[in-house]
């Protein structure tokens, strides 16, 4: 069965991007809080943990904004050198564009699924209802052979 709307899943709106943006906020805040403690190390951990979040909720159009405001936010903020969009080291470019990248595979990963569990909802839904007009034909055909049979007799 072809079903077209299956990218429908998730609730259009201004909702999906109203939580994307304030859990960049609150992902920035948990970070900046334990920047004392964790340094550069980790630097996007929260922020994809949002975006996982945002994915599976609201689906990949307001994840993704979260990646496009969390990423300058990271490398700004928890990037050395700190508070400058100067160049990092190697490695720490490296980890950053890899914690990028994974954010990005997951959102795929996430809206794939939320895909094909929503398909697989509405193919229930059709079978249901294709069920019921199946039965309730049945009944009227029951009914009328019942009644032609009574006006036979």
């Amino acid at each position: 069965m072809q079903l077209k709307n299956v990218k429908r899943w998730a609730n259009s709106g201004f909702a999906g991007y109203y939580f994307a943006i304030l859990g960049v906020f609150l992902a920035f805040c948990i970070r900046f809080t334990l920047h004392p403690l964790l340094q550069s190390g980790l630097p996007m951990t929260f922020f994809i943990l949002n975006t996982i979040l945002i994915a599976l909720f609201f689906g990949y159009k307001p994840s993704l904004l979260t990646v496009v405001i969390s990423a300058p936010l990271a490398l700004f903020f928890f990037v050395p050198p700190y508070y400058s969009f100067n160049m990092p080291t190697p490695g720490d470019l490296f980890i950053y564009l890899s914690y990028i990248l994974v954010a990005i595979i997951a959102v795929v990963i996430i809206e794939w699924l939320q895909r094909e569990r929503f398909k697989a909802i509405l193919v229930s839904r059709v079978s249901d209802s294709r069920y019921r007009l199946l039965a309730q034909a049945s009944y009227s055909l029951r009914i009328a052979q019942s009644n032609e049979n009574q006006n036979n007799s």
